[in-house]
């Protein structure tokens, strides 16, 4: 039914944590404490799938409880704190260091290191833990991939400290499709047990549980810088809204991931019915395939690289060279769409040639990219005459463009773009050689 919106939430006895904390800022500390968390997911927006499901609750609970089981009996410290210094122990040594955790006001803890979790967050409130499992759930488990495939536009985490007392975070779930999105962290180290108590406004107690706490584990001398509030975030683009997420995550999401999950949710506007079916399953993966191919050409950060070894120095050479039907291929950056043709180059050489296979070879960096016509005969070009330095070089490219051809008016017309450089390209003699060697007719040339 049009407008129709359902949703499905998990929220079981096993989707719990126990772990400790405390929330300081500014003129405010209070003492290290610690609360049962239960969790709670809720996901909606889309519509029943072929299975007759909107989501598969198995898939909600595995990572709810994968999400749990990493901040389960630990201790969890802010990382984003404006208020809180955390270093590791000069002590510190293999999996026996220790977190000092220096306030504001000039108290100390000092925590095992094993049994902390360190958050890229500020406060490690309930509104903040919940944003963090949301990421979590979403990036570094890659759930998103799998909801948006399904059609489900958004998702909720609930963390509750006890009951009837809890927050919320719910974000579109195509949030997480983003380029800055495979760049947000998760950081920490779960073990169980966490070991914290403290003392009011005086510091930590001598000899709590574990011993964590003792005098000589709250020493200062000799501290290592462990993290700074903001190193999490150091790398974030400055208009990206900071929450906390800085730190690359390519191993858990690439930008094979990213655009195979752009497709999949290209392919959910077609309608469940027809973005459902078992056809279209690799589809967006042989999609995101094909647009890295078609925009391999930016992986090249100097495309003059390419020519390697291929320029000559031929005493000899100062007569006309043509080059003539270099297949291309390239993609409009205006509507994603492909436009190909052929190229054709002439140039006459003071001394210096290119080799013959290197012609396509350059001209191909700058094609597979988003591009203009324009735009790429006229790279091609003042590349060829900063490589030769020829008395003058003319490129041709003609081409049929998807976007004219295909949409729109829907005209299979060519396009031809000229261009012309080095210092004799006004010479109306050698001018008469390029566009002949370019094959521009007769009519053509007296409109130039």
């Amino acid at each position: 039914m049009a407008g129709e919106a359902r949703e499905v939430a998990v929220a079981l006895d096993d989707m719990k944590f126990s772990a400790a904390h405390f929330v300081a800022f500014k003129g405010f500390r209070e003492p290290v404490h610690g609360h049962n968390y239960s969790v709670g997911v809720r996901a909606g927006g889309g519509a029943l799938q072929a299975d007759g499901y909107v989501a598969d609750f198995g898939d909600l609970k595995k990572v709810a409880r994968k999400a749990c089981k990493k901040l389960n009996h630990c201790t969890l410290l802010p990382m984003r704190s404006d208020v809180l210094q955390i270093q590791r122990s000069n002590q510190s040594n293999g999996s026996n260091g220790q977190l000092e955790v220096r306030c504001e006001d000039g108290s100390l803890m000092s925590f095992p290191e094993q049994d902390c979790v360190l958050l890229p967050v500020v406060h490690t409130t309930a509104e903040e833990i919940a944003e963090h499992l949301w990421w979590d759930i979403l990036v570094t488990q890659n759930l998103s991939a799998l909801l948006l495939s399904r059609g489900i536009q958004w998702m909720e985490v609930t963390v509750s400290e006890r009951p009837g007392q809890g927050a919320n975070y719910r974000a579109a779930v195509a949030r997480t499709t983003s380029p800055q999105a495979r760049r947000r962290a998760l950081t920490g180290v779960p073990t169980p047990t966490p070991c914290a108590a403290f003392n009011g406004g005086s510091g930590m107690k001598d000899g709590c549980s574990g011993g964590a706490c003792s005098g000589a584990a709250c020493g200062v001398a000799g501290q290592q810088p462990m993290a700074s509030p903001t190193s999490a975030v150091a790398d974030l683009p400055a208009s990206e809204p900071s929450n906390g997420y800085g730190a690359a995550v390519a191993s858990e999401l690439s930008n094979e991931d990213i655009a195979e999950t752009a497709f999949r949710m290209l392919l959910s506007t077609l309608g469940v019915e027809e973005s459902s079916r078992p056809e279209l399953d690799r589809t967006p993966a042989r999609a995101a395939k094909a647009f890295r191919e078609m925009t391999a050409g930016l992986s090249v950060k100097d495309p003059l690289t390419v020519v390697g070894k291929g320029l000559f120095d031929v005493e000899e050479a100062h007569d006309l060279v043509a080059i003539r039907d270099i297949p291309f291929h390239s993609m409009c950056e205006h509507h994603l769409l492909p436009f190909s043709g052929t190229a054709h180059v002439a140039y006459l050489p003071e001394g210096k040639v290119l080799g013959l296979s290197k012609f396509p070879r350059l001209l191909q960096v700058y094609a597979r990219r988003l591009q203009l016509q324009e735009r790429l005969t006229t790279q091609f070009a003042e590349a060829l005459q900063g490589l030769l330095q020829p008395r003058a070089v003319a490129v041709a490219l003609e081409a049929t463009h998807s976007c004219m051809c295909h949409r729109g008016v829907g005209v299979n017309a060519s396009t031809r773009t000229l261009v012309l450089r080095g210092p004799g390209r006004d010479d109306k003699a050698l001018r008469e050689q390029l566009l002949d060697g370019v094959s521009f007719s007769s009519t053509s040339r007296a409109r130039l």
